[in-house]
């Protein structure tokens, strides 16, 4: 008879191919991410913007033509001619001799860019001029033409509707088009735009032969996908890739053996089990002491509303039991000059984050604080974060408000506001791109920073820190931050505005702020996203700023205001267009709070212009220039009593009607203000204030190591003539008629510099001398440009 064989079925579910599977997952679906992010998506950005560039050229070439039918019936006129060409239709002709070419002669009469227009063409008699689009009274766009000699010069104008009947022809459908004129010594202005939008994908532009007018083209959705290799196929192979690592695994892990987590836990069980038999059926030995643990000075603080977060199960190893590892391995360069700021998960992970809780707990505790505040930006690794330093804080015996996802003014106004608590911290890398967090913190109303950050991490290393138990609780406090503006500000009628939350933490609070005040408000990028797709959380920085100036021309808005990740910084943007720089800003709000406070100081960074400290002192106050950063302003202030203080990067600090903490939406609604109250633009607010001619802030990378090091070799070897040095912060070089900045950055592996000057000239000639001195301390640091 034959014998009987059963078979045991493998189970689907084997806890040994956990980890094989999670490595294999890591392994195809990160090589699919990798191979998309750094093969296929710069072939499709190469792809789409050939494209694109292609698409723009054959704008420009269908365009040409209009220009140059304008060109042959303009060479057939001279100053003698009276009757319009049929080639030139809606075309008005306007003689001016010699002694008429003044502004406001002719009727319409001429203004300023006409009778240079005029002038230019009597200058080059016998060349015919491009044609110029330039607004009439009216404020609308016209062509215009002029023809001169001896005799005087023919002005030519015609209407933007010819011009605007070629432009609706041409085809939109694969994005959006722009006619864009620059002239060789002005910005870029835009004087039409199609109805279709654009994705934000990288523009591409071709000039118009013969013409001052370029054609920007931005690719819609549809076209870019057209010209991409679609990720899904990258996922989809490695996704198959998985699978089949999945079947391979599942066929040859055996289907008894643990996962390595649950080693220790079977290893843990069998040994109770052993003890346990051992001592069955005995007494507990009398004699015994119950097991004691050390507690340091504060275990007597203990929760009176909430209890402290339950501990991990016994036996098991949790990510809190890994959290609470001790730990004194911290990176020394994360904690930077005002605030704690690295790469999330790596240098900022869970036990950093949950030791540092431990240590401002401790800290409050020995300044005789009992709460600290806690809040977070939308970055994706700051809810994470923030739990485990909530974590610390408590275990210290120190107790924690969590007021949630908010900017990190509303944090400093809860604490400038609280009557028991006046510290805090904020889970924040502000503006540095999505992979970074960090910490900015306060203690009993001033920031933690320089010396005392460098204890905060000799206090993490060293271990000794208080312990107990805290209380927990959340509060919302954004309904009561925005009441205060709103009971603070008064604006008249109903501005337009757009916002650009860059994706950060304003997202939400800026937009109702703003809508509170009795603003239109066109939001743009005001959905949270800590990966930040749009662009870089960063106000400070020209190339963040092109879709928020795009919008606001387009909108017909009055007022553009960008802010960073964590809402502390502020750029705006003119209804021209025009970028406002934080040290004008600090110029317009000194001008207002001057004249009700004369005498007042105002502090100001070393990046800020030499005008703005000769505009404080007009008006009577005090200049008062210190070092760059958000902690070194905020300290100066609260020394000097200043009532305004500002940063190039965007901080600004109003302490005016205010309590002097930086604020980017509050300082925009104060601009908002003064608009309404002088009843002007703020490009008519800009033309009032002094003119020099400037750079923006230029980011000059160097290794994170050395940065400091340059600047001190640059101070002992560098040679700048009769030149004045001033080393507050880095070395700020003063000529007579301008000056250069070179300084380490404190948020970044960079070094900062700015130049400004009286005129072009002396700008070229500092940047050179400046750019010599840094190529003798070392050949590598190259200025761009």
């Amino acid at each position: 008879m034959a014998a009987h064989i059963q078979t045991e079925k493998k189970p689907l579910f084997n806890s040994g191919l956990v980890l094989p599977t999670l490595l294999a997952a890591a392994v195809f679906l990160g090589g699919a991410h990798l191979l998309f992010n750094n093969v296929i998506e710069p072939h499709n950005r190469t792809s789409v913007a050939e494209a694109a560039a292609q698409i723009a050229e054959g704008y420009a070439a269908q365009l040409q033509p209009f220009f140059l039918q304008r060109q042959r019936a303009l060479a057939q006129l001279d100053t003698a001619t009276r009757n319009v060409p049929a080639q030139l239709p809606q075309a008005q002709l306007q003689f001016f001799n010699a002694e008429q070419l003044h502004v406001g002669a002719g009727n319409p009469p001429l203004n300023f860019a006409l009778v240079d227009l005029l002038k230019r063409s009597r200058e080059q008699s016998g060349k015919l001029p491009q044609p110029e689009f330039l607004r009439d009274a009216d404020n609308q766009w016209l062509i215009y033409n002029a023809i001169g000699d001896a005799r005087g010069a023919l002005l030519i104008r015609q209407p933007f509707d010819v011009f605007s009947q070629i432009l609706v022809q041409l085809d939109n459908s694969p994005g959006s088009i722009q006619i864009n004129q620059q002239f060789s010594d002005g910005p870029a202005r835009s004087l039409w735009q199609s109805q279709s939008r654009g994705t934000g994908a990288p523009t591409a532009s071709a000039a118009i032969p013969d013409t001052y007018l370029t054609v920007v083209f931005t690719p819609s959705a549809a076209f870019a996908a057209e010209h991409s290799i679609p990720a899904i196929w990258i996922y989809a192979l490695g996704g198959i890739g998985l699978l089949a690592s999945i079947f391979l695994l599942w066929r040859i892990v055996p289907s008894d053996s643990p996962a390595p987590w649950e080693r220790s836990v079977r290893n843990s069980a069998k040994a109770g089990k052993k003890k346990s038999l051992h001592q069955e059926g005995l007494a507990p030995n009398p004699a015994t002491p119950p097991a004691q643990s050390g507690t340091d000075d504060h275990d007597s603080v203990h929760s009176t509303t909430a209890a402290a977060a339950p501990k991990a199960e016994e036996g098991s190893t949790s990510r809190r039991d890994l959290m609470r590892t001790p730990s004194t391995d911290f990176p020394r360069h994360v904690f930077r000059a005002y605030d704690i700021r690295g790469i999330a998960g790596e240098e900022i992970n869970e036990p950093f984050a949950y030791q540092l809780g431990r240590t401002l707990g401790t800290i409050a505790l020995q300044a005789g604080e009992k709460i600290l505040l806690v809040a977070r930006d939308g970055r994706n690794s700051s809810e994470l974060l923030r739990d485990c330093l909530i974590e610390g804080i408590l275990e210290s015996g120190c107790n924690a408000v969590d007021l949630g996802l908010v900017p990190s003014p509303v944090l400093y106004f809860t604490c400038a506001k609280g009557r028991n608590a006046s510290s805090g911290v904020m889970v924040t890398a502000s503006h540095n791109p999505a992979e970074y967090n960090g910490f900015k913190m306060v203690m009993k109303g001033r920031p933690l920073a320089d010396e005392q950050l460098q204890k905060v991490y000799g206090l993490m290393k060293s271990g000794k820190l208080s312990s107990g138990e805290g209380s927990h609780r959340s509060q919302d406090v954004t309904e009561t931050y925005i009441d205060e503006i709103f009971n603070d500000v008064a604006l008249a009628g109903q501005p337009r505005i757009v916002i650009d939350a860059g994706n950060g933490a304003t997202s939400r609070l800026a937009p109702a702020l703003f809508e509170q005040l009795g603003c239109a408000v066109e939001p743009l990028y005001c959905e949270i996203n800590g990966d930040f797709p749009n662009h870089a959380p960063d106000p400070s920085r020209p190339e963040n700023l092109r879709d928020l100036i795009q919008k606001v021309q387009a909108e017909g808005a009055d007022l553009g205001i960008a802010l960073d990740g964590d809402g502390d910084r502020v750029t705006l943007i003119t209804s021209s267009g025009r970028i406002v720089w934080a040290d004008q800003l600090v110029m317009l709000l000194a001008r207002d709070i001057l004249a009700r406070n004369p005498g007042s100081d105002v502090v100001f960074d070393v990046k800020s212009s030499r005008a703005l400290a000769d505009l404080v002192t007009q008006y009577g106050g005090r200049p008062v220039m210190w070092k760059t950063g958000h902690a070194p302003m905020k300290t100066k202030m609260l020394e000097t009593g200043a009532l305004l203080g500002g940063e190039l990067s965007g901080h600004i600090f109003i302490k005016d009607r205010w309590y002097g903490f930086d604020d980017g939406a509050y300082a925009a609604a104060r601009v908002l203000e003064i608009m309404a109250l002088r009843e002007q633009t703020l490009d008519e607010l800009l033309d009032t204030l002094p003119q020099m001619v400037n750079t923006p802030e230029i980011l000059l990378p160097v290794p994170e190591e050395k940065k400091f090091a340059l600047i001190e070799k640059l101070r002992n070897e560098g040679s700048f003539g009769e030149a004045d040095i001033n080393t507050i912060d880095g070395l700020r070089i003063e000529f007579a008629d301008g000056w250069g900045l070179v300084r380490a950055s404190n948020t970044g592996a960079a070094l900062t510099l700015r130049f400004e000057a009286d005129d072009e000239q002396a700008l070229a000639r500092i940047r050179k001398v400046i750019a010599r001195e840094l190529q003798k301390i070392d050949p590598g640091l190259t200025l761009p440009g």
